[in-house]
């Protein structure tokens, strides 16, 4: 009888025991995640294979511990993966690791959309021309004192020296020549003061412009470069007025000289669209690293569908695949309206 006893006991508590479930195991789960501050363990260049992790930083962890992820192709700039490598979540802020692999086929973005503990974002890797990271078209600017990439910008320096004549050289110069006009829009001449006088200007121009999500105005001063070394400016005078005094102040190519000495233009460069090139011709580039075309497209028309930013899209003879670019015209803004299509870089002088 007691043996009866014992065993029916024995049966109830296991009975009892295998009602009880298990509590299931916590999943990973962050309250945010900021793709916008990821880092690399190393930089990116176009055709080199590429081996690094990427760091992407997180809020709120709850402590649990996470397997290894699936391989995320990249997209925009294709070639590359990411995959989340295995580990546990701090009980609060912490990172995740990424290990990145493969072979860029282009230089540009390479973003990857990652999807953890609940959330979602994209980090993006920034993979760098091949060589010495300066795009070949960059080499037009036959007027820079030198022409780098310092890993983030084409860096162009220049001594702002117009290889053409003007009236605004010093009277002993070679290249000084007497001007009485008329000038740009036949405006009648009057000379104003100065010359042009030597300058250490360097800007830094992005090497793959991309239109930017808020367009900066552009500065008083230099806004970009024309082939000849020579910086553009905007459509404003001193004190953001018109230009339609200044104008008069333009020399036999278009050009004239700040009192410091710093020559520039602000319409058409006439010496490169009439001597050195053609009015359709590459003329250079703004800060933001698009180019700046003449005024006629390459069909000899008139440039016409111009947006705001004074640009459009289509393909050129240095960009066939197509891309954003200014236009020079005739009538203000001259070459840029409400601000730059891209983000611009800096210039110091």
């Amino acid at each position: 009888m007691k043996m009866k006893i014992g065993i029916l006991l024995f049966a109830l508590v296991a009975a009892v025991s295998c009602s009880k479930k298990t509590p299931p195991t916590p999943s990973a789960s962050v309250t945010a995640l900021s793709c916008t501050s990821a880092s690399f363990s190393a930089s990116a260049t176009v055709g080199v294979a590429y081996t690094a992790t990427a760091t992407v930083p997180y809020t709120g962890g709850n402590g649990v511990s996470y397997s290894a992820g699936t391989s995320i192709s990249s997209t925009g700039v294709i070639g590359l993966s990411a995959k989340l490598q295995s580990g546990t979540l701090a009980n609060g802020n912490g990172n995740l690791s990424y290990a990145v692999t493969g072979t860029a086929t282009t230089a540009g973005t390479a973003v990857f959309p990652i999807s953890f503990g609940g959330k979602t974002c994209s980090f993006n890797l920034i993979v760098n021309a091949g060589g010495s990271g300066v795009p070949s078209v960059f080499s037009s600017i036959y007027g820079a004192t030198s022409i780098t990439f310092d890993g983030t910008y084409v860096v162009v320096k220049s001594a702002d020296q117009p290889n053409h004549k003007s009236v605004y050289w010093p009277s002993g110069n070679p290249l000084f020549e007497a001007f009485a006009g008329p000038t740009f829009n036949d405006s009648s001449f009057i000379r104003a003061p100065g010359n042009i006088i030597v300058q250490n200007i360097t800007l830094k121009i992005p090497p793959h412009p991309v239109a930017a999500t808020v367009h900066q105005n552009t500065p008083m001063g230099v806004i970009g470069v024309a082939l000849d070394g020579v910086p553009f400016f905007n459509q404003y005078a001193a004190g953001g007025v018109a230009i339609g005094g200044e104008i008069h102040g333009f020399d036999q190519y278009w050009g004239h000289p700040q009192m410091t000495g710093l020559y520039h233009y602000h319409v058409e460069p006439k010496y490169l669209t009439t001597v050195f090139a053609t009015r359709s011709s590459l003329l250079g580039f703004l800060l933001d690293g698009f180019p700046v075309y003449g005024p006629l497209e390459a069909s000899g028309s008139a440039a016409t569908g111009l947006d705001v930013y004074h640009g459009h899209t289509h393909a050129t003879a240095e960009y066939p695949g197509g891309t954003y670019h200014y236009h020079f015209t005739a009538n203000a803004p001259y070459l840029n309206g409400n601000g730059f299509y891209g983000t611009p870089g800096t210039v110091t002088q």
